[in-house]
C-alpha cells in the first residue's frame, strides 16, 4: 500500500524520464507496483474487502429476539443453530454486545407478535372446597400472542400426557396451530435448560411439537416478562372468573363454567392493550391446520361390557349402548372430568362425566332404548349336569357268594 505522497512522487519521477526498473530500485517497491502506479490516473487508497460472517443471515432474527427481551446469548444460539447457524457463540456475543444497553431499556416494554406467530402456555393452581377439604385443580392456560384469545381448561394433574391433550383441545378451540409456543421451564417441556438445541427439550414433548408442526421456545429464566401475556391470563382467570363461582359439582362442571366464561366474557371483552375483542382479532391469525390424529403416550384401558350394559372404571360403573353388551371396549380418561369410550377399532361410542368417589352407577337412558328382554344379552352358561337313573342292582343272599367261592364259579 502506498501513500498519496509516494504515489505522486513516483508519477513525477516517471514523467521526468526515469525507467520503471530504476524507480523500483530507489523506492524499494516491486516493478509491478511501480507499473500500476504510473499507469493509474488517481491514487486508490487500499481497503480490505470485508469477509462475510457466518452470523450475517441471522442478524435480523437476533435483533428481533433481543428487542423482545431475550438477551441470553445461549438461548439465541440454540435458536439460530436450529435455523442453520454453524458458528461459535463468541461471534454472537460480539454482535449482541453493542445492542444490549438499548435492548435492556426495552426489555420490560410490551412487545407485539405477528398474527399466527406465537402463543404462550402456563399452569395455574386453584383450590376447591369439597366438604371442608381443599382439593387442588390445575388450570391449563394458552394465550394467542397477537389476538390475546384465551383457552383455559381445568385438569387433575400437570403430567405430560395431560399437557399434550390440553394442547390438542386448545388447537381445536382456536381452529389451528401457531408457529411457535413459549413456555417457562416446566419439566414436561424443558429437560435441561443448560443443554443446546433439541437436547434441551423433553424428547417426547419435542416429538409432539413436530407432530403438530410448532416450535417450542423456553422463556428466559427468571424473566417472566418474556411470557407476560399468559402470566396476565392466569391472573385474569384468578381475579375475574374464580370469584364468580358459587358452587361446583365436579371438574366437569368447572370446565363447563369456564367454557361459558371464555365465550361470553374473556374472548368477547375489549382488551386493554389491543383495544379490540380477542375473538375478532383471532379471525385475523393465519393459524396452521392442526393434526387431527391424537398423540397418545399410553394405550387406553380395555373393559368388558357386562350383560346389563355397564362397564367398571375406577370403582364406578358406566353404561354403554345395549348393542355393545358382551363386547370389549376402550376407555380413555380425559383427566378433565370426562371419559370417552371407544370400540377396539377406535370408533367413538359415548362420553361420560366421571363420578367422584366409589360404587356409583352412571346410566344414560338412551343406551337402553329399544332394548327388550328378548334382545337382552345373556352370557353363555356352562352345560347343565343331568342326573341319570341308577341301574338295577340284584340283591343276593350272602350264601350265594359263599357257594360261588367254594365252587370256584365266577359270577
Amino acid at each position: 500500500m502506498t501513500t498519496q505522497e509516494e504515489f505522486h512522487m513516483i508519477k513525477q519521477i516517471y514523467a521526468n524520464g526515469m525507467s520503471i526498473t530504476n524507480i523500483a530500485k530507489i523506492t524499494g517497491r516491486s516493478w509491478n507496483t511501480v507499473k500500476t502506479i504510473v499507469t493509474t490516473e488517481e491514487h486508490q487508497p487500499y481497503s480490505r474487502k470485508p469477509s462475510e460472517s457466518k452470523l450475517d443471515p441471522y442478524k435480523n432474527y437476533i435483533l428481533r429476539r433481543m428487542n423482545e427481551g431475550c438477551l441470553n446469548a445461549m438461548i439465541i444460539l440454540d435458536e439460530i443453530i436450529e435455523l442453520g447457524y454453524t458458528g461459535k457463540v463468541t461471534i454472537l456475543r460480539d454482535f449482541m454486545r453493542p445492542h444490549r444497553k438499548r435492548c435492556k431499556q426495552q426489555a420490560f416494554k410490551r412487545f407485539e407478535t405477528k398474527p399466527g406467530e406465537q402463543a404462550q402456555v402456563d399452569w395455574g393452581e386453584f383450590y376447591l372446597d369439597k366438604g371442608g377439604k381443599k382439593k387442588r385443580v390445575h388450570a391449563f392456560v394458552m394465550v394467542m400472542g397477537y389476538s390475546r384469545a384465551m383457552y383455559v381448561e381445568f385438569v387433575e394433574n400437570e403430567k405430560l400426557q395431560t399437557l399434550i391433550e390440553c394442547h390438542e383441545r386448545a388447537f381445536k378451540f382456536f381452529g389451528g396451530v401457531p408457529e411457535n409456543i413459549v413456555y417457562d421451564n416446566m419439566r414436561t417441556v424443558v429437560k435441561n435448560i443448560k443443554a443446546k438445541g433439541p437436547e434441551r427439550f423433553n424428547k417426547t414433548f419435542l416429538a409432539f411439537a413436530r407432530h403438530q408442526a410448532f416450535k417450542p421456545i423456553p422463556s428466559r429464566a427468571y424473566h417472566p416478562q418474556t411470557k407476560g401475556k399468559v402470566e396476565s391470563g392466569v391472573k385474569y382467570v384468578r381475579r375475574n372468573f374464580w370469584p364468580r363461582l358459587e358452587a361446583v359439582i365436579g371438574l366437569d362442571d368447572l370446565n363447563h363454567q369456564i367454557k361459558y366464561w371464555l365465550e361470553a366474557t374473556a374472548n368477547r371483552r375489549i382488551h386493554g392493550t389491543t383495544h379490540e375483542a380477542p375473538e375478532k382479532r383471532l379471525n385475523e391469525e393465519p393459524l396452521k391446520p392442526r393434526n387431527e390424529t391424537s398423540f397418545r403416550l399410553h394405550a387406553d384401558e380395555t373393559r368388558k361390557v357386562s350383560s346389563d350394559c355397564l362397564l367398571s372404571f375406577c370403582s364406578n360403573k358406566y353404561s354403554v349402548p345395549h348393542k355393545y353388551a358382551g363386547h370389549t371396549v376402550r376407555v380413555r380418561d380425559m383427566l378433565n372430568g370426562y371419559m370417552d369410550i371407544f370400540t377396539l377399532s377406535g370408533e367413538h361410542i359415548c362420553t361420560h362425566v366421571k363420578r367422584l368417589g366409589k360404587h356409583h352407577v352412571s346410566k344414560n337412558k338412551e343406551h337402553f332404548e329399544g332394548l327388550t328382554s328378548r334382545d337382552k344379552f345373556v352370557a353363555g352358561t356352562a352345560p347343565k349336569l343331568v342326573s341319570q337313573k341308577d341301574s338295577k342292582v340284584h340283591i343276593r343272599p350272602l350264601k350265594v357268594y359263599d357257594d360261588m367261592i367254594n365252587s370256584g364259579v365266577k359270577s
